[in-house]
């Protein structure tokens, strides 16, 4: 009996000692490269540069021949539709305190849209009149803007872990943009119209950063809150072909071109959590020379 309980005594040693030393357990305990000091996560002093964006792809079709396409609220009809949106922001920070950054981002932005929609009002109104179909031209879309963001995060290591974290992130950002709005095929008669976007907005943010080796990370985030403001400049030209007469006497079309200015501001708010909006990045700590 003495024999079976040292038998056992030395079993349960023998898988606590495997257990400790099981590369998981250490990686989550922060003992994944031999140190066991402190649970900070990013240590004071150190300093980080990454990058991080964030891309998402609309498509729908329809059937010309019967007039139909993708139906949103049941009133928005998308013919043939393509949307693209992405964005890029290379970062530097620096650690106030352990796992406590500020720092800036350069933010790139932008969206391209293709598009032939129908709007057709007739459920809405009870009516059959072909009138309230209204169809809206192809339209190209392009929107390119640049940035510039003073971000602090805040990182929380998981259950004291060194290389797993949460974190909150706030923004305070300002940017300026053009868009140009265009038909796609414009034979005899073109609207085009230009528009330049200033907004500043303040976001707030949440997301997950999981450590490599050699202090390299992982991150992936997504918006949670945000307010703005925006101011847009838009110049409206439209070209079109019209009948002259030429010193010959022979009638030609020659194109007139007419312009007009036009502004909007715009403040709003949103709360969501935009599971599209994920953005992957990635992130290098620099820690500080040991004196």
């Amino acid at each position: 009996m003495k024999k079976l309980s040292m038998i056992t005594l030395a079993l349960v040693f023998t898988c606590a000692s495997a257990f400790a030393q099981d590369p998981v357990t250490k990686y989550l305990e922060g003992r994944f490269d031999g140190s066991e000091d402190g649970a900070a996560f990013v240590k004071k002093g150190s300093r980080s540069i990454g990058i991080k964006g964030g891309f998402r792809s609309f498509n729908a079709s329809g059937d010309e021949s019967t007039n139909t396409g993708y139906a949103l609220l049941s009133m928005l009809n998308i013919g043939n539709g393509q949307l693209k949106v992405w964005n890029v922001s290379p970062s530097i920070q620096y650690f106030l305190s352990n796992d406590l950054s500020l720092g800036a981002s350069l933010d790139y932005t932008g969206y391209a849209v293709n598009t032939d929609i129908r709007l057709d009002l007739r459920d809405i109104v009870n009516s059959s009149s072909e009138s309230l179909n209204v169809t809206l031209s192809n339209r190209s879309i392009q929107h390119h803007a640049l940035g510039l963001s003073l971000v602090m995060r805040k990182y929380v290591p998981l259950f004291g872990s060194k290389h797993v974290a949460v974190f909150a992130e706030g923004r305070l950002q300002t940017s300026y943009g053009g868009t140009n709005n265009r038909p796609l095929d414009a034979k005899d008669y073109n609207r085009e119209r230009v528009s330049g976007v200033f907004s500043v907005a303040l976001k707030a943010g949440g997301g997950l950063a999981i450590k490599l080796k050699n202090n390299n990370a992982i991150t992936v985030s997504v918006p949670l809150f945000g307010v703005g403001y925006s101011y847009t400049n838009q110049e409206k030209t439209t070209t079109y072909m019209q009948e002259s007469t030429d010193a010959s006497g022979a009638t030609v079309k020659v194109p007139v071109t007419e312009k007009s200015r036009s502004h909007m501001s715009d403040f709003q708010a949103s709360r969501s959590l935009d599971l599209l909006g994920l953005q992957f990045g990635f992130v290098r700590f620099i820690e500080p020379k040991r004196r």
